[in-house]
């Protein structure tokens, strides 16, 4: 299933007469074991999912996830034989290229079960993935500055775990989405990336005291990427976006947690045309080994009290904690151990 082709069937409903009140809906799927259907809700047409099947299936707690702008209607109707309905209707147009994103998540989660019972679970389950994407992700997708933050990340991934660990455990080490306070986790090592604009006295900024804190981990490496923004020579999200995706085809659970973890971080494809001019060189990468005299505040060094800080060290005076990208890779390669 595509976002294209669930707005596709919403067009082609849209074009019927319209109704005064139930339910206009379009079977998507003829084999799934649940019935699921692209809908247009009345009267006031907005458009949205139905998902159901014989039973009474009901989500741990009797709680359905909530989404800005959507609503989730659960229920099971009991007569002539129970069967268990799921409504997402969205309600606010603007968001609807998101909502198309979401529709063809959800369906491609139901039809992947081979029960009624498993596919409602699944739906429900990335209803609450979804639920906190929606409050974070702007209609409008990621500013330039997280787009930099992601593609520093996913160039970590690219040419700093991939090459040296089997594939699914270097995405499964991409816990920044989640997120984590460091944006890489190996065994006991952690990887922290951060990205700055290219200036003499590149400033990094350090979001929290527990994010330069090595002692939860047998090592802590700091990652600076300077980027320059280049129209002819650099790269934008998109393009590192669909390379990944190329390396990681040939292991499909890797390939799905990857996508998993793109949604978690907000990126979004049917963003990816606004994010496509965005384009940027890296003119240096380099590691750092966060450990002794290493400039930081953490809360071992936090006077009683302080605590919820953010603040910036400055790269170039980090050199004597630098090492090479092969040492950082060997500090991996021995949390395996």
């Amino acid at each position: 299933m595509t976002p294209e082709r669930m707005t596709e069937a919403w067009r082609s409903l849209g074009e019927e007469p319209a109704q005064p009140a139930g339910v206009q809906r379009l079977r998507l799927d003829t084999e799934a074991a649940a019935d699921v259907f692209a809908c247009l809700f009345w009267p006031s047409g907005r458009p949205g999912l139905l998902i159901e099947g014989d039973g009474a299936y009901r989500p741990a707690g009797d709680r359905i996830p909530t989404c800005r702008g959507v609503r989730t209607v659960h229920e099971v109707i009991a007569t002539p034989n129970e069967r268990t309905v799921l409504r997402v209707i969205l309600e606010d147009i603007r968001l609807l290229d998101i909502f198309a994103v979401l529709s063809a998540d959800l369906i491609d989660a139901a039809i992947g079960e081979t029960t009624v019972a498993a596919a409602l679970r699944r739906c429900i389950d990335r209803l609450c993935l979804w639920q906190g994407l929606f409050e974070r992700v702007p209609a409008e997708g990621l500013s330039g500055e997280q787009q930099r933050g992601m593609l520093g990340e996913l160039l970590v991934l690219e040419t700093l775990l991939l090459p040296r660990l089997d594939a699914l455990a270097a995405v499964t080490a991409w816990v920044g989405p989640d997120p984590a306070h460091q944006d890489f986790i190996h065994g006991g090592a952690a990887v922290e990336v951060k990205t700055s604009l290219a200036k003499r006295h590149a400033r990094i900024i350090i979001a929290n005291e527990k994010q330069l804190d090595e002692r939860p981990h047998s090592s802590l490496v700091l990652a600076h990427l300077r980027l320059d923004e280049s129209a002819s020579l650099g790269e934008s999200l998109p393009v590192v976006v669909a390379r990944l995706r190329q390396l990681l085809a040939g292991d499909p659970p890797a390939s799905r947690l990857f996508d998993d973890r793109l949604m978690l971080g907000g990126y979004l494809d049917v963003h990816a045309p606004i994010y496509l001019p965005n384009r940027w060189r890296v003119s240096s990468s380099r590691f750092f080994r966060v450990e002794g005299e290493f400039p930081r505040l953490t809360e071992a060094n936090l006077p009683p009290g302080v605590g919820d800080i953010h603040y910036s060290i400055i790269a170039d005076d980090l050199g004597p904690f630098e090492i090479s990208a092969a040492d950082a890779a060997a500090l991996l390669e021995d949390a395996d151990g």
